[in-house]
């Protein structure tokens, strides 16, 4: 199974900072994800076929070293999903499939009839979530997990970083959204769902 091992994060150290992450030279280790700040891009740790169709940034390799602190006041342990916009989703699928070499988890309407289709990929931690949005491919977002999402909306808040409040997931769970114009780019905090 591929990982998504590397992602590029817009935005800058502040910017970051602000929603309670640990960042060293523009750096962040997320879990098992790698992230530098500076554009949208990806990368995984095994690729069967040329990345660039997908239309996103490659971010071909970021050096690791054991300094990275992987520890945030916010509370987030690992990257739960990354958004990417394609402007149609049969032509994404067959593109994600042939670079990540497996099938699309599940693909379906999660939001009915009325909402656009999606297809999610599982890659390591994080799922990667195909949206189909009729407008060129682009990495528009990430959600984080965190296990209490009220301590981490607080620590947010401490940091100086614009959040709502959490409310419920489409997903299950909850879910905290930071104000768009932070970044222009959305982010949000989850929580798991409780068992059932």
């Amino acid at each position: 199974m591929p990982n998504l091992t590397r992602l590029g994060l817009p935005g800058d150290e502040q910017s970051w900072a602000a929603l309670g992450f640990t960042v060293t030279d523009g750096r962040i280790r997320i879990g098992g994800v790698d992230c530098v700040l500076g554009e949208a891009a990806w990368g995984f740790d095994e690729t069967h076929a040329a990345p660039e169709t997908l239309g996103v940034p490659y971010l071909e390799s970021v050096a690791h070293e054991s300094d990275w602190v992987s520890s945030h006041s916010n509370g987030v342990t690992t990257v739960d999903h990354v958004v990417y916009w394609v402007p149609e989703l049969d032509e994404a699928v067959t593109n994600l499939t042939a670079v990540l070499g497996v099938p699309p988890r599940r693909r379906f309407f999660p939001r009915g009839p009325q909402g656009p289709e999606m297809a999610f990929y599982r890659v390591g931690e994080p799922f990667i979530e195909a949206v189909t949005s009729g407008r060129p491919p682009a990495l528009v977002g990430v959600a984080f997990m965190a296990t209490d999402l009220d301590a981490t909306v607080a620590a947010v808040r401490a940091a100086g970083g614009p959040i709502g409040d959490p409310k419920p997931a489409v997903q299950g769970g909850r879910i905290a959204g930071v104000w768009h114009g932070h970044l222009d780019w959305g982010i949000a905090f989850m929580e798991p769902k409780a068992p059932e």
